[in-house]
């Protein structure tokens, strides 16, 4: 009998070996990916909650009546409407309602229901279990989310709560989103594809690999393992460098392009999550005609100054992002302080001051607007420390946020107000100019006025 030679044995060895840990390889990875993308959607729907029921006047909510006749109420209307403009903000929510407690431990009442995408609607009143689902108990203390899927009468979903307060603080309801499970299941199954793709890759080159087993085939492996264990702790920027000339190479780009994948995957949905956040501020903006636009002008007078400055494109990108932004803690500031009218109280002038703070928390998930939180938190600092909300000196305050103080100053002096009309572009500039080194940066009140001046 002819003996098998050593080199395939050991090559039979190697590619038994490097696709078992392959595989098992693999499996965890995806694993650890499927537990990532919920935990990163769960996360997502908390915010949208917290966003949601910021938008949701708890005062009007509590007026209407738990039964079906409420429906035709201006109050239940109004609050349905504002529901199904939070719905559309994100294609992955199938419905946004608002629920109460009942005279039962453990049924909730529904008040307003969006309607999911089949127009299915819980009407007004109807009575809800509860008993197994102790995170939609919990959104009276705080917002939360199912840990996994909730199946029911109308089907089976992902689901987000935050409590909806009154002008007091007080917690009057919750209000909820659903992400049905189709939802779910194609996104987990078009990373499962992706992963299953660089396996049946990584397979066939093991196989290749089994034939040209060597003396200096441990180091590229260790490089792999490495990287797969980078990719575990979520570093998808990791990079594995292999320069063998062979499949070993080859092994290390498609783990290089699955990297890439599941870091396209994060960037989509951090711009998806940016892109609903800046929705909501521009229906923040135009709720009330006098702050229509602000946030886009004060944007385009922000980088326009930066561009006068030369600062880098980077920074140009960050300033036009954060700029429309820089107001979003304006969504927590209950409406009858927001859009008064006549002067505010000591008390209402406390919880005005209250919105970069807020702005700055709603944002923070966002990891590439963090450089930018300083803008959001300091637009409203001076230079002689009489501003909110730190009480920040001109040397502590950044020079991006010194940029946004002016242009927000200027466009809110050179636009009409309930109490005043709007300033012309020379009286402006006069109290920019009278204000510098007190409320604005000298240098930039200098650099904005030259870039008026060289655009007149």
């Amino acid at each position: 009998m002819k003996r098998v030679g050593f080199q395939l044995k050991l090559s039979l060895v190697f590619i038994s070996a490097l696709t078992i840990i392959l595989i098992a390889t693999t499996y965890f990875v995806y694993q650890k990916a499927v537990i990532q993308q919920k935990e990163n959607l769960r996360q997502r729907i908390i915010d949208l909650a917290k966003l949601s029921s910021l938008l949701i006047d708890g005062d009007k909510l509590v007026q209407i009546k738990p039964e079906m006749e409420s429906q035709d109420t201006l109050a239940y209307k109004e609050i349905r409407s504002i529901l199904q403009k939070i719905k559309i903000v994100d294609p992955l929510i199938d419905d946004v309602y608002t629920m109460i407690k009942s005279n039962k431990e453990n049924v909730l009442l529904f008040l307003v229901d969006a309607g999911d995408k089949n127009n299915i609607i819980a009407y007004c009143g109807e009575r809800y279990d509860v008993t197994n689902m102790p995170r939609m108990k919990e959104a009276f203390i705080r917002p939360a989310a199912d840990d996994d899927l909730i199946a029911d009468k109308w089907g089976i979903w992902l689901s987000g709560y935050a409590p909806v307060r009154n002008q007091n603080g007080e917690v009057v309801a919750i209000v909820g989103l659903d992400v049905s499970a189709a939802s779910i299941r194609q996104m987990q199954l078009s990373l499962a594809r992706s992963i299953l793709g660089v396996l049946i890759l990584a397979i066939i080159v093991s196989f290749l690999l089994g034939w040209l087993v060597g003396r200096g085939i441990t180091s590229p492996l260790r490089l792999l393992i490495k990287g797969t264990k980078e990719v575990e702790k979520g570093n998808f920027n990791y990079k594995v460098k292999v320069k063998s000339g062979d499949e070993l190479e080859e092994l290390g780009s498609a783990f290089n392009k699955m990297n890439d994948g599941l870091k396209n995957a994060q960037n989509k949905l951090q711009q998806h999550y940016l892109d609903t956040i800046k929705s909501l501020a521009r229906v923040l903006d135009a709720k009330d005609g006098y702050t229509k636009g602000h946030s886009e002008r004060v944007a385009f007078y922000a980088v326009n100054i930066a561009r006068h400055l030369k600062l880098p494109p980077r920074e140009l990108k960050l300033l036009e992002d954060i700029c429309i932004l820089h107001d979003i803690g304006k969504i927590g500031i209950p409406e009858k302080i927001l859009y008064k009218s006549e002067p505010l109280t000591d008390e209402e002038w406390r919880v005005i001051k209250m919105h970069p703070k807020i702005g700055e928390e709603i944002l923070e998930n966002i990891e590439t607007l963090r450089p930018g939180l300083t803008i959001v938190r300091d637009h409203h600092e001076r230079p002689d420390g009489k501003g909110y909300p730190r009480g920040l000196r001109l040397d502590e305050v950044s020079l991006l946020a010194s940029i946004v103080i002016v242009s927000d100053a200027y466009d809110a002096m050179t636009s009409d107000r309930p109490y005043r009309k709007a300033f012309t572009k020379n009286q402006a500039i006069a109290v920019l100019k009278e204000n510098k080194s007190t409320q604005f940066d000298p240098r930039i009140v200098e650099a904005f006025i030259d870039y008026l001046q060289e655009d007149a």
